[in-house]
């Protein structure tokens, strides 16, 4: 099933920002929260007693029913992908891409500065097999970390808290930091007990962990008597054993990776906010 570079920009966009802005597990709801409580307390420090909620994280969960971008939005893209209609702009590079068989991207392709479609740096390597539990599994533990840390951090220690209560009492940031964390390192984790051999996974590959562990023992023992064509030889030789799914140098290079790419991000929100910070010293604010 082929699709257009046009269709999934909008499909992606339109889906994962109106979910990033209504569901509480979110890096942007946490934002939009410490903006909330912000002015909350400002409010709480000229009147002790208002009418309004006092927590940031209820005073979201009340506007989550009136953002109804994100609810439409949400309604539509099923319907448009389901029905396969297409209007427009978008209806013409659909059509170059399924009648004429366009390969290069279109107009919105990502080039580098010779002029040559950009390629990832961090893509699996090709003898790696594509299982969806690799991505669900992460995402499964990320959710389930961070509904546990909200409510962690928002117990009281009475005992006689429902789970709604806690959840507005939260430290959504807290647990947003920690929960992505947790599962960052559940997902390195989990990808260290697979291993790949001829286009399988094998979980828990304890033959092959003795028999690595004595390879490396034997490589370190080794290594000052071989020769080149030894090297060669021994190389050649690990190709057939298993391998794990994701080593932990290759783990910390997609983390690096991973960083660049929101690098540029983060540098506009930390100058927005180094702005917005000197705006209201001086009084511009008021």
């Amino acid at each position: 099933c082929m699709v257009s570079r046009e269709k999934l920009a909008f499909v992606v966009d339109a889906t994962a920002a109106p979910i990033a802005s209504i569901v509480p597990i979110s890096s942007w709801v946490g934002f939009e929260i410490s903006l909330i409580q912000a002015e909350l307390d400002k409010i709480l420090a000229s009147d002790s007693d208002p009418d309004i909620k006092t927590t940031g994280f209820t005073v979201f969960l009340e506007t989550i029913k009136y953002r109804y971008y994100c609810i439409y939005m949400l309604m539509l893209m099923p319907l448009l992908i389901a029905s396969g209609r297409d209007f427009g702009p978008m209806l013409i590079a659909e059509r170059r891409t399924k009648v004429y068989g366009r390969t290069d991207g279109g107009p919105g392709a990502a080039l580098n500065a010779e002029g040559e479609v950009l390629k990832s740096n961090n893509t699996p390597s090709e003898d790696t097999p594509c299982k969806w539990w690799n991505m669900v599994f992460p995402i499964v533990m990320l959710v389930v970390y961070i509904f546990y840390l909200l409510a962690y951090t928002g117990d009281d220690g009475s005992g006689s808290q429902s789970f709604v209560d806690k959840m507005q009492n939260a430290d959504a940031y807290s647990a947003l930091l920690w929960g992505t964390m947790a599962a960052a390192l559940t997902a390195v984790g989990f990808y260290l007990i697979q291993d790949k051999h001829m286009d399988r996974i094998i979980f828990f590959n304890v033959k092959g962990y003795i028999s690595r562990a004595k390879r490396g023992f034997a490589s370190l023992k080794n290594k000052f008597r071989r020769t080149p064509d030894q090297d060669e030889n021994t190389e050649g030789e690990e190709e057939v054993h298993a391998r794990v799914l994701m080593s932990y140098s290759e783990a910390m290079t997609s983390f690096l990776l991973g960083m660049e790419k929101i690098f540029g991000a983060i540098v506009v929100l930390t100058l927005a906010w180094a702005s917005g910070a000197i705006m209201s010293a001086v009084g511009l604010g008021k």
